[in-house]
């Protein structure tokens, strides 16, 4: 037996050796025992994988779905409320639009029930299309005087007036950083695909100057009068603020509102209509915060999220919610499912 050989059969006895002592001394225990839960932290339910097929439905809230397994969320303060009415995603239809490949915001009819605007990302005009809630093909429709240089994402709202329904297209994607800082939300109001002929007038153009910085964002929503804008940045989101009541005129400087560290990237966002909830979405998660009535945004923001069902996807950038507080998402694609997550109270 030469040197090396008697070292490594010294070594590995050695080894041998602590390992025995280490099972004395912890009475044999060798299973990975939970370390316990830092305060704040939040456990959201497992998401849907091909391993869990949802349920097809054809109405956009089926009746039947399919219970995603898990407990409930534990969360910290008021995150839980968010997560708690949603457990389950089905399937209610498939978009059928041939023009839909690259679907990169969503937003739910105000006025037309059932009916779903979304519009592509950089590989198209400045174009929404209706979708019907089973994804029934429901018509393109251009929108006049506006430019779509990377649209990322919608909202629908209040128009100025604060009474009719407008969309608020996001042209705030910015890649290569070549934007400058500045970004431009097309609000336009709310038309009825049943009975629109031609393009969509009146958009107006609201431009918007980031205050201390170039971001690419993918997200926004609409809540009490205000665009927010939600950066697409893995290390820190941050959430910037406009005026959504606008004429256009001029350039406004966005307001900073908070950051936050959700370890993956932002691709949609939206916000209930009674407001109470705010989403955010990433490729492969759905954070939600709880809005209680008469705080603000910033508000609901400074506490922590909790993970809600998010659908398994190819690249998931769409969510919107509807009108009984279910949210619905859609990946990029052609001939997509159109997921909902139910709201149960």
């Amino acid at each position: 037996m030469n040197r090396r050989s008697l070292i490594v059969i010294i070594s590995i006895a050695a080894v041998a050796l602590g390992a025995a002592a280490y099972l004395i001394a912890t009475g044999g225990e060798n299973e990975k025992q939970p370390s316990a839960l830092p305060q704040g932290t939040t456990v959201g339910p497992p998401t849907s994988s091909s391993n869990q097929a949802p349920e097809t439905s054809s109405s956009m809230v089926p009746e039947t779905t399919t219970t995603v397994a898990g407990s409930p969320p534990v969360n910290a303060g008021h995150a839980g409320t968010a997560c708690a009415p949603y457990e389950s995603v089905t399937v209610a239809g498939t978009v059928a639009s041939p023009g839909i490949v690259e679907a990169s915001g969503m937003a739910a009819s105000r006025t037309q029930p059932g009916v779903l605007w979304t519009h592509n990302d950089s590989r198209d005009g400045a174009r929404v299309y209706a979708i019907g809630p089973d994804g029934a093909d429901r018509g393109a429709y251009d929108v006049a005087g506006a430019v779509a240089f990377d649209w990322e994402d919608m909202a629908a709202g209040p128009g100025a007036d604060g009474a009719s329904s407008s969309l608020f297209l996001g042209d705030i994607g910015d890649n290569f950083a070549i934007r400058d800082g500045r970004i431009t939300v097309y609000r336009v109001r709310e038309p009825d695909p049943a009975t629109l002929e031609g393009p969509i007038a009146g958009a107006v153009a609201l431009e918007f100057a980031y205050p201390d910085g170039v971001f690419n964002a993918e997200a926004l929503f609409v809540a009490d009068g205000s665009i927010y804008v939600v950066t697409k940045d893995r290390e820190e989101a941050r959430v910037y603020r406009g005026d959504a009541t606008g004429d256009g005129s001029s350039v406004e400087m966005l307001e900073y509102v908070t950051s936050l560290t959700l370890g993956d990237e932002v691709s949609g966002a939206d916000s209930s209509w009674d407001g109470s909830t705010i989403a955010l979405r990433g490729y492969q998660t759905v954070w939600l915060w709880h809005r209680p009535a008469g705080s603000s945004v910033a508000d609901a923001l400074a506490e922590e999220p909790c993970e809600a069902p998010s659908p398994d996807e190819i690249q998931g950038e769409s969510i919107a919610f509807l009108a009984d507080r279910s949210y619905a998402t859609i990946s990029e694609g052609s001939n997509v499912d159109l997921f909902v997550v139910p709201f149960v109270e």
